[in-house]
């Protein structure tokens, strides 16, 4: 009898009779079957037994049981994929391991119509036994795919096994487009038309006509300020293609926001009115600008002369404009209009303006205006800052004119004249005025400028002013004498320095009356000095004569008797001896009282003013009392006596 052991997961059936008769030296043999659990491999032990009357026999018998491969795949329940040009659809794919190897599964399609890919999340799977995964799969249509029904295959594999699972790709027509632009603002303005360009592409599978439409923001007046116009309104499209649209723009009068009209425009399929695609756009009122860059040849000229230079004109506006260009308030000849785009600069201009002759030294300006056709009222005005230089003509930078030629003055006093300064250059100036000439130093002088009434010998004079100065002469001398003298100028224009000088002026001093120079006698006869003096000698011989007469009478007497007095006692007795003068008895000398325009003499024949305190000095000869005017101050000042130390 043959018995099994219930070893699970082992089930070993006996398929023959389990009891058997056996003959001596004979072999019994019993058909079995066994079977394993799903899952299980490696090595496993059954437990076998025959018994006979009382004795028993066993034996362990070792099953290898080896892994088998096994493997299902299963994807969506109608086994379609639908799909358009453009699109992408996600399908899940179900692998169950249904054996008992481990697989390693590798993913692979065929069947894909051009213009369709597919990609898998998982293109490798580490698939164990008895586990299941789910592999999304992903079908992308471009835009070319042609639309159809087209069965494709799925194949997961492993070197021991492999599965394909069978679908159907269908891909219908697909309706879709789209509009783009490259900018979302245009500047318009009145000058020119301006244009706005955008693309329409259509994005389906088939062909399709699409109509444009624009729509404006009324609350904004888009139409009142603009006119617009499309290029077209409707536009066929093969599929996959793009046509390019322009809308012409210009500004229908000024008072535009600012901040720009809106405009929608609006792409309809004619396949499937539900595909629209819009994009929007602003209109903006241009801005109106522009620049000036001016130069100059030479930027100092002279009175009279002319100033030339070029000019460039660079519109700085948004948006095209017309430019008149001209010069203000001088005749440079120069008016030009001209168009310049946006940022565009206009060609060198070339301009010649005269000076006026009669031009002061020193800043002036040119004036230049641009006035732009787009805005009537914008108007930009530049300057260029030249310089007019200092010039004079051949009569000198100033004259220097005496109000008289001639001078007659006391030796013991003073006299005046005056001066005038005129200028004569077309440029500010200033100088100070020197006395030369021979015998200069026979006079005390002193300026006074009549404009002050002060002491001053400088002057500060604009183009073509004058100024008088008074000329104050004392003399320094007690005798008759004269001079040549003339007024120096060092004058300062615009940092140099000129020298002029004035005619002379002749200035005679008189001095007081001398002793006649000869004899007058009665009945009109006049004898000169040499014939006076001749005669007074020829007196004194003859008185010598008759005193040498006298005395030798004289003599001769004395010798006829003793009586008779001698020569010794004819002789003039001798001069007494001068005496010392006597000094004067020491008294106390009372010091004679100043009043307010009195002074006394230095001994260096100097006084001081009593006005001014200017120290000064007296006409040689001069003895006090006297009287003089103060050179500096102008004041009267009587000299009483001298100093007394």
């Amino acid at each position: 009898v043959l018995d099994v052991d219930d070893d699970a997961p082992l089930v070993t059936a006996i398929s023959s009779n389990s009891v058997l008769n056996i003959s001596s030296q004979s072999v019994g043999i019993w058909d079995i079957s066994t079977n394993i659990s799903n899952s299980l491999t490696g090595i496993l032990s059954q437990n076998f037994r025959v018994t006979y009357q009382g004795l028993t026999s066993e034996t362990t018998v070792s099953f290898n049981v080896q892994p088998v491969a096994g493997l299902s795949i299963s994807g969506p329940l109608d086994g379609r994929i639908s799909a358009q040009p453009s699109d992408s659809v996600e399908v899940d794919i179900e692998l169950s391991n249904d054996g008992t190897m481990d697989l390693t599964l590798s993913a692979s399609i065929s069947g894909l119509p051009s213009g369709a890919d597919a990609t898998f999340s998982s293109v490798e799977v580490d698939l164990d036994a008895g586990q299941s995964t789910t592999i999304v799969m992903n079908v992308s249509m471009s835009s070319s795919a042609t639309s159809g029904t087209y069965p494709i295959s799925v194949t997961y594999s492993d070197s021991a096994i492999s599965k394909s699972l069978s679908l159907e790709l269908q891909v219908a027509d697909r309706y879709g487009l789209s509009v783009n632009s490259i900018s979302n603002n245009i500047d318009a303005g009145p000058i020119s038309e301006v244009y706005y360009t955008f693309e329409v592409t259509n994005l389906g599978s088939a062909s399709d006509t699409f109509f444009i439409d624009l729509i404006f923001d009324e609350s904004n007046n888009a139409s009142t300020w603009f006119a617009t116009m499309l290029s077209t309104s409707s536009v066929n499209l093969e599929a996959s293609s793009t046509q390019a649209i322009n809308i012409s723009i210009r500004e229908r009068g000024a008072g535009a926001p600012q901040t720009g009209c809106d405009v929608t425009i609006v792409v309809t399929s004619s396949n499937d009115q539900t595909i629209t695609s819009t994009v929007g756009f602003k209109i903006i009122p241009i801005q109106v600008s522009a620049q000036l860059i001016i130069s100059t040849d030479d930027n100092s000229v002279k009175p009279g002369e002319q100033i030339s230079g070029s000019i460039v004109v660079t519109n700085t506006g948004t948006g095209e404009d017309q430019f008149l260009l001209n010069s203000v308030g001088n005749n440079c000849n120069l008016s030009e209009v001209f168009t310049l785009q946006s940022g565009a600069s206009s060609q060198v201009m070339d301009w010649v303006c005269p000076t006026d002759s009669s031009a002061s030294a020193g800043q002036s300006s040119l004036k230049f205006r641009v006035t732009s056709n787009a805005r009537t009222n914008y108007v930009l005005d530049a300057e260029e800052i030249f310089s007019i230089e200092p010039n004079w003509s051949d009569a000198g930078i100033v004259e220097l004119k005496f109000s008289e030629s001639l001078l007659t003055m006391a030796s013991s006093g003073g006299s005046s004249t005056t001066l005038t300064v005129t200028n004569l250059a077309n440029s500010p100036i200033t100088g100070d005025l020197f006395i030369v000439g021979s015998n200069k130093s026979l006079f005390d002088i002193t300026f006074k400028s009549l404009n002050s009434n002060e002491t001053s010998n400088d002057f500060s004079l604009d183009n073509g002013q004058s100024a008088i100065f008074e000329l104050l002469l004392n003399s320094r001398v007690a005798e008759s004498e004269s001079a040549s003298l003339s007024i120096r100028a060092t004058l300062d224009v615009d940092g140099a320095t000129y020298y002029e000088q004035s005619s002379n002026l002749t200035v005679v001093i008189e001095g007081p009356e001398l002793p006649p120079s000869g004899i007058e006698l009665p009945f009109d006869v006049e004898l000169d000095q040499n014939q006076a003096i001749s005669i007074m000698a020829g007196g004194w011989a003859c008185a010598i004569l008759l005193l040498l007469l006298l005395m030798n009478t004289l003599r001769r007497r004395s010798k006829k008797g003793a009586s008779r007095p001698s020569l010794e006692m004819l002789e003039p007795p001798p001069e007494p001896k001068a005496s010392e003068p006597k000094k004067p008895a020491e008294a106390e000398v009372k010091v004679h009282k100043l009043q307010p325009n009195e002074c006394r003499m230095t001994p260096e024949n100097k006084v001081v003013c009593p006005f001014c305190e200017a120290k000064l000095g007296v006409p040689r000869g001069s003895t006090p009392p006297f009287k003089f005017t103060c050179p500096k101050c102008d004041e009267k000042i009587r000299v009483v006596e001298n100093q007394k130390f």
